[in-house]
C-alpha cells in the first residue's frame, strides 16, 4: 500500500509483520521523518476496534511531521495472522499484552516514547498503563471506550451466529448503528467510515473480539492512572459518550480534556495539531 499521502514529505515507511508470543503476528506500518530529533518521543499508535488506517490520514500527516510514528493494526483486524482463532485470546489483558510487548521489540530503552489511541486501542493503553510495564512519557487517550457493553438484540444474534453468516448479519449491524446508535443528519461521514470499517472487517476475528470483551468495563478495576494524559471527546459523538468519557478525569488524575465537535473532527488535522501541540507544551 502507498502510504505517501499519510505522511508528511520526505518521511519513509515501512510496513511488516510482528510476531507475539501467542503466536498471533500484528501488522505495523513505521513512519520515520527525516532527520527526527531524538529529543522527540516515538508515538506508538493503536487505533479502534476494527478501524482502518485510512480515518487516521490527517492525524497521522500532521505528527509524522516531527514524529516516528508505529501504528500498531491489532489482532482484531483483517490484517493480522491468527494460527487458530478459537484458540487465542482477544481479550482486553491479551490486546494489553501485545502494547507490552510490541514496546519491547521496537522502543529501545533509551528512547523516549508516547501511547496514543482510540477507543478500544485507548482502553487498552488505558489498561497497559495500569501495569507493571514500561512506562510511557504521557498518553494520548482518543474517545476512550470505558465499557462495552452490547445492546440486547445484538448481544443475543453475536453469539448465536457463525462467522460465516456474516454478511447476512451485516445489513443488521449498519441499520442499528445508522437508526439507534448514530445521528442520521449530522454523521453521515461517520456512517460512512464505520459502514466501510464493518466491510472490511474479518467476521471470525470479530466475533472472538466482540464476545472477548462483550462485559469489559474500565470501571471494575480501582487502580487509578498517574501518567500524563491528553483525553479527546466528541460532543456528538454518541458512540463514546463524552460525560462517560468524562468520568474518566477523576481515574486519570493528571489528565487534559480536550472537547471536539464530532468523531469526523476528533480524526482530523485539527486533532493532529492539538497533540501535536500537547505534546511540545508538557517537553517545555
Amino acid at each position: 500500500m502507498d502510504y505517501s499521502s499519510y505522511a508528511a514529505q520526505s518521511t519513509s515507511v515501512k510496513e511488516y509483520m510482528l510476531e507475539v508470543s501467542d503466536g498471533v503476528s500484528v501488522k505495523i506500518i513505521e513512519f520515520t521523518p527525516k532527520n527526527v530529533s531524538p529529543e522527540k518521543p516515538v508515538i506508538l499508535f493503536v487505533a479502534g476496534w476494527i478501524s482502518l488506517i485510512s480515518g487516521w490520514k490527517d492525524v497521522l500527516k500532521v505528527l509524522t511531521s516531527e514524529h516516528r510514528i508505529i501504528y500498531l493494526e491489532s489482532r482484531e483486524k483483517h490484517s493480522s495472522k491468527v494460527p487458530d482463532v478459537r484458540k487465542v485470546s482477544f481479550s482486553m489483558e491479551r490486546l494489553k499484552l501485545d502494547i507490552g510487548e510490541m514496546i519491547k521489540k521496537d522502543i529501545s530503552p533509551s528512547e523516549k516514547f508516547i501511547l496514543a489511541g482510540s477507543s478500544l486501542g485507548a482502553s487498552a493503553i488505558l489498561e497497559y498503563c495500569r501495569s507493571e510495564g514500561r512506562k510511557p512519557q504521557y498518553a494520548v487517550l482518543i474517545a476512550p471506550n470505558t465499557e462495552f457493553r452490547f445492546p440486547k438484540v445484538l448481544g443475543s444474534i453475536i453469539p448465536a451466529i457463525h462467522p460465516s453468516l456474516y454478511l447476512s448479519v451485516k445489513p443488521l449491524i449498519k441499520w442499528y448503528l445508522k437508526n439507534f446508535r448514530l445521528d442520521k443528519k449530522d454523521c453521515k461521514e461517520q456512517i460512512e467510515k464505520y459502514e466501510n470499517t464493518l466491510d472490511c472487517a474479518d467476521p471470525y476475528k470479530l466475533k472472538a473480539n466482540a464476545l472477548a470483551i462483550k462485559n469489559y468495563s474500565i470501571w471494575e478495576n480501582p487502580d487509578s492512572v498517574d501518567i500524563p494524559c491528553l483525553i479527546i471527546g466528541a460532543t456528538k459523538d454518541t458512540l463514546h459518550d463524552a460525560d462517560n468519557i468524562k468520568r474518566l478525569l477523576k481515574v486519570v488524575t493528571k489528565s487534559t480534556y480536550i472537547e471536539l465537535e464530532s468523531n469526523m473532527e476528533t480524526h482530523s488535522e485539527k486533532a493532529g495539531h492539538i497533540i501535536a501541540q500537547y505534546i511540545q507544551g508538557i517537553q517545555d
